[in-house]
């Protein structure tokens, strides 16, 4: 019979370190205990990062011994690989098909955390004679801030070094950005942890009294305001969480996708839904949960103890392959005891007690927490002992990991087919974003976000790993931006709200522009340059404001990418009205080689023409009118050979002359920026490795474009430019890899300012009534009022 258990689970450059707690190995690889052809040892499922990228591991090995060692479980294998220190000596034997191979490598240390957004401080905490490693995100503020503790679901599972698109790393950012401290602490023997029991030898009191400590460590910062703490807790954080509210005193309590039952009921029901959802028919389902009935009463009603229950052959066998019981006292990879605690605990009373404002929040799609019920009951309790407290928040489509993945059954099936990267891209971000939300109004805040008046401002945007390239708007209010993930995004409220039109996997979005609310194109880097890569279609147009987009037809040399798009509006009289035809021109690409795309027909039919004879490769284009402009190039297709380059034309694009060329190396032209018609900006981008050159320059122009001189703007060979953008002659912002800068003077000096990392496009508008207001784009989105 099959039984499918699934519940409660999930598997910046500022930095500030701990001196006692040293940094442990990282395996960097997803593996799973099996028994092949009579072999037994840890298989490979995939390869990521760390140790097991340095070792060469490679998917469906199969791992039989590290060092001499054989092992009995994935637990028993960490927990060797985890003596190791970093830069030690690891050696595995694997079975690679027939071939029996040895692999060394040196240990590779888990890199740490950084935020753009906040300093991230490692810290520790006392536990049990030992310390557990702390993790806070400090945003770049020095008053006393509020803050969030951060609870997970039950799975010893690091909570440090998580991935941007890691869910609990979405709920984190979220806050942050918000401008809260937040604390992430490490359960016991977990991560850098020392001196601490192993995570699955805990109960739920020990692991209670775990995050108990990292609440009294938050409490204790000089930097938080501990009258305004919220805990967040997701799954069986939503079980912890109350305990130590019902205790402690904060502002608010938040859980996700947890329950309220007896675990005896809970557990119950959990196999009735589930089974049902893998395919059982109806009289399978009943007959499953009665042969679970008696095992589940025994246990966690009579206290019978596992290896008794054990002894009967029918109950040790369900108890092996529904209930992970490995015949030691643990079940679904934790102490036994500590799910006989959960059926014990006071879960009701602790809300009782509990006298912060609290907000449950349920995801209709949830096959793990899937009682709507048990929350109400949450909110029922609650306000029954404290009127007002609780509310309720249901999210449609969204399942236990935060993803808006569909039905029930629909997130069944991708968790259950191992669809984990699918759910994690499907992240519902409204979950975080009202959790925010309701928490600024529990703290009596309207927008903790809001910056002064005049400024940039982060906006909430899902968190993209690298550089974002490109960003438009037809007003202020109607805006569209993409990523190399193929995603295109709308925002109708000035990006407040964004909503994902378009994800279109094996597509990088390079560039994208707008002629009215309808009609629009957007630009792929192509094929060949960045890693997972398959669309070699050069441009897509959409004729109903994004919600469709069509591969666009042109006539002449093949487009392998581009990089930019500039549209020019040429008035004219038409039958007695001011109308305008739209000039269209696309340029690219980065890694050569050089082409140009042009409409004078609004995108309706589009030519191509190789520009290789002038530059080899073309990052950005700048029209004055359908015959005037500026293209920014790289004078070879080599970096290392290459010069930076500005091209003039005044034919549109037929011809092109050289106005500028650098004299150095390893550099090209990025992004312009004209202010006006005679005086403009252009960012140098510089790829030396030498770490002794640092000046970074920026080319301007006083005279349209014919001439140009170079101007300074900061030394510090992290700075490489990306984008430029000037609201006049003399008041500018240009963004870099690490940071970015400000003029006021047409460049003379520049001063720090926060533009995220990797700044690569920055546009500036005004509108009717003079209003000049912009966005900026690269790891992150940020809007400017000025």
């Amino acid at each position: 019979m099959k039984n499918l258990f699934l519940f409660f689970s999930i598997c910046s450059l500022n930095l500030l370190f701990s001196q006692s707690l040293q940094r442990k190995v990282q395996f960097g690889a997803r593996v799973e205990y099996v028994t092949e052809n009579g072999t037994s040892g840890c298989k490979v499922k995939q390869v990521a990062r760390g140790t097991s990228v340095a070792l060469k591991l490679l998917e469906n090995d199969l791992i039989v011994k590290i060092g001499n060692s054989t092992f009995a479980s994935t637990d028993e294998f960490t927990q060797k690989f985890l003596t190791y220190s970093p830069n030690q000596e690891v050696q595995l034997t694997v079975l690679r098909g027939k071939k029996k191979l040895i692999l060394k490598a040196k240990a590779v240390a888990r890199p740490y955390e950084t935020d753009d957004n906040a300093t991230v401080i490692y810290d520790e905490v006392a536990y049990k004679g030992g310390q557990l490693r702390v993790i806070i995100n400090k945003p770049f503020k020095e008053n006393k801030m509020p803050a969030m503790l951060f609870i997970p679901g039950y799975t010893c599972s690091s909570i440090d070094d998580l991935p941007n698109y890691h869910p609990y790393k979405r709920i984190v950012d979220a806050y942050v950005d918000a401008g809260y401290v937040t604390l992430r602490v490490e359960k016991s023997g977990l991560g850098d942890s020392k001196n601490t029991p192993p995570c699955e030898s805990c109960d739920l009191l020990d692991e209670i009294e775990n995050f108990e400590a990292g609440l009294k460590k938050l409490k204790s910062l000089p930097y938080v305001d501990p009258n305004q703490i919220i805990i967040v807790g997701h799954s069986m954080g939503g079980i912890v969480a109350p305990a130590i509210s019902a205790k402690n005193k904060v502002a608010g309590v938040v859980v996700y996708g947890t329950t309220a039952k007896s675990w005896f009921e809970y557990q119950i029901e959990m196999y009735r839904v589930q089974n049902a959802l893998s395919g059982m028919n109806p009289i399978e389902v009943e007959q499953s949960v009665i042969a679970q009935y008696d095992l589940n009463y025994r246990y966690f009603v009579k206290k019978e103890k596992l290896e008794d229950i054990a002894k009967d052959t029918k109950a040790d066998s369900i108890l092996r392959t529904s209930w992970q019981y490995d015949g030691k006292g643990k079940i679904y990879s934790r102490n036994a005891e500590y799910w006989r605690q959960i059926q014990d605990y006071p879960h009701l009373e602790n809300w009782k007690n509990t006298t912060a404002k609290v907000l449950v929040q349920y995801g209709e799609s949830d096959f793990e927490a899937f009682s709507k019920a048990d929350h109400q009951q949450i909110v029922n309790t609650v306000n029954f002992f404290n009127p007002g407290n609780a509310t309720l928040m249901t999210y449609p489509s969204t399942d236990h990991y935060f993803a808006k993945s569909g039905t029930m059954q629909e997130a069944y099936n991708k968790f259950s087919n191992g669809q984990i990267q699918q759910l994690f891209d499907e992240y519902n971000q409204e979950v975080g974003l009202s959790a925010v939300k309701w928490s600024n109004e529990v703290l009596s805040k309207k927008d903790v976000t809001t910056l002064p008046e005049k400024g940039w401002k982060k906006l909430n945007t899902e968190r993209y790993p690298g550089k974002q390239d490109d960003i438009t708007f037809i007003n202020e209010k109607e805006g569209w931006y993409v990523n190399g993930y193929g995603s295109i995004y709308n925002t109708k409220n000035g990006g407040e709200t964004w909503e994902k039109q378009l994800e279109k996997k094996g597509t990088f979005f390079r560039t994208i522009a707008f002629v009215d609310n309808l009609v629009g194109f957007a630009g792929t880097v192509g094929t060949d340059y960045f890693p997972n890569v398959t669309d070699s279609i050069p441009l897509y147009g959409t004729r109903d404001g994004g919600k469709t987009w069509k591969p666009v037809d042109y006539k002449g040399p093949y487009v392998k990418g581009l990089c930019a798009i500039d549209i020019v509006k040429e008035q004219y009289i038409n039958h007695g009205k001011i109308d305008y035809k739209i000039h269209i021109y696309a340029v690219g690409r980065v890694g050569s080689p050089a082409n140009m795309m042009v409409s004078h027909d609004g995108g309706a039919t589009w030519t191509s023409n190789s520009m290789n004879n002038d530059c080899k490769m073309l990052f950005d284009i700048k029209m004055f009118d359908k015959n005037n402009g500026f293209v920014c190039a790289a004078s070879d297709e080599d970096m290392e050979k290459s010069n930076a380059l500005i091209l003039k034309t005044s034919d549109g694009g037929k011809t092109w002359k050289k106005v500028y060329q650098s004299n150095r190396p390893f550099e090209g032209t990025w992004k312009a920026s004209f202010p006006t018609k005679e005086v403009g900006y252009v960012t140098i981008q510089s790829y030396n490795p030498d770490p002794n050159v640092k000046q970074q320059r920026i080319a301007k122009t006083t005279d349209g474009g014919e001439t140009w001189n170079e101007i300074n703007l900061v030394e510090d060979a992290g700075a490489r430019e990306f984008g430029i953008g000037f609201i006049d002659e003399n008041h500018g912002f240009v963004g870099t890899m690490n940071s970015g800068y400000e003029t006021k003077d047409g460049g003379k000096t520049w001063a720090k300012v926060n533009l995220g990392m990797a700044c690569n496009k920055i546009r500036i508008y005004k509108d009717a009534n003079g209003k000049i207001y912009g966005y900026a784009i690269g790891v992150d989105v940020l809007k400017g009022e000025f």
